[in-house]
């Protein structure tokens, strides 16, 4: 552990185990189009997605696509703003946003984007960055369902509309993307075949690690797949799960839901505390926090503590006395461990394996 208070406090983490998982189709190994190493997620089943319109009836997303035929370049200047960069600390690859409802922006990626991720980075294209809650993910044991979806508080970027039909062979695409961390590139190519039933795009449109999540757009500007994996040892093989499986994402998840549930079901994110921290054989600090009860992928309860100085941590408790803790530091890089905590009439301590202790006001948490 580090003597710096504020790094100490960002070096625990919630221990997030993962699956090796490797794709095939027809018999021929595939590799994601991300530096991470893939891994098999199950769906999140109780959190929160964008429904088709919003309390008011307004719709979140344009109703329809453009029509005639854009240029490279006019796809690009068009598009760029609904396309983020997802940093994991592990890894990179892009997203872009879907919706945006009741003061909350909505993106979707690739699952093995995020990874065992529970809070990830965005930077977007006029260099601001934010940090994206996952809210909802697919299984990632097909191509189909390697699907996840991100929420972040404000409005953010710029909807990017999605065809509700698949594409045509033949038909011209583009790919925006952070390939080999070249943040914000754009690739072009055609749709050279249709896959799995008409719902993998396969593609020529160069696709490498860091496009994962991406969208493909057409020439009327409009999302027809996301970047997902490409053939490993060849050229020009690449391929993208449609729209039209995206859209059956969405869908399915919880309606009329909002991204107030995700981000505030127990503390209103705008009532700042004060939480004590002391590193092990340092002063005590106070430093102003904010609390949020989240659920888990498997239906455990999670509580998000965001400290005024940009370091995040998420606690998982148990009835044993452990606690779980995954932080992430102001630049994004994450760490584990696993301690232990104790309950009083104002709150709940944490103490770390390094003897850190963190005192968080109001809090009688949920155990696992």
């Amino acid at each position: 552990m580090q003597s710096n208070s504020r790094i100490r406090r960002s070096a625990w983490g919630l221990k997030l185990g993962a699956a090796g998982l490797a794709f095939a189709l027809s018999g021929c190994g595939l590799m994601r189009a991300t530096a991470e190493v893939p891994a098999n997620r199950a769906a999140a089943a109780t959190l929160p997605a964008p429904a088709a319109k919003t309390a008011t009836g307004a719709a979140i997303e344009p109703s329809s696509c453009a029509s005639g035929r854009q240029s490279a370049e006019e796809v690009f200047r068009s598009a760029r703003e609904g396309v983020a960069v997802v940093s994991t600390g592990s890894g990179m690859g892009s997203a872009f946003v879907v919706a945006q409802q009741d003061g909350m922006t909505y993106l979707a990626t690739n699952s093995h984007v995020v990874d065992g991720s529970e809070v990830v980075r965005l930077k977007w294209v006029d260099g601001s960055s934010d940090r994206a809650r996952v809210v909802a993910r697919g299984s990632g044991e097909a191509p189909t369902s390697d699907l996840a979806l991100l929420a972040v508080e404000g409005t953010r970027g710029k909807v990017l509309r999605m065809r509700d039909q698949t594409s045509a062979v033949g038909q011209e695409v583009f790919v925006i993307g952070a390939p080999k961390g070249l943040e914000f590139s754009l690739s072009r190519g055609v749709v050279s075949s249709l896959r799995g039933n008409e719902q993998i795009l396969q593609i020529d449109a160069a696709v490498n690690p860091g496009n994962s999540g991406g969208p493909v757009l057409d020439a009327g500007n409009c999302v027809a797949g996301i970047a997902t994996f490409k053939y490993g040892d060849s050229e020009g093989l690449n391929f993208a799960v449609s729209s039209t499986v995206v859209r059956a994402f969405l869908a399915q998840l919880p309606t009329g839901a909002t991204g107030a549930q995700a981000r505030r079901p127990e503390t209103d994110p705008t009532d700042d505390k004060v939480c004590l921290f002391r590193a092990s054989g340092s002063v005590e600090e106070q430093i102003p926090c904010r609390i949020s009860q989240v659920s888990g992928r498997s239906g455990g309860t999670l509580y998000d503590l965001a400290w005024a100085d940009g370091s995040r941590n998420a606690y998982a408790f148990f009835s044993d006395g452990r606690v779980a803790i995954r932080a992430e530091d102001d630049s994004g890089q994450a760490q584990e461990d696993e301690g232990s905590f104790r309950r009083f009439k104002g709150g709940v301590a944490v103490r770390s394996s390094g003897d850190s202790l963190a005192f968080i006001p109001d809090l009688d948490p949920v155990l696992n």
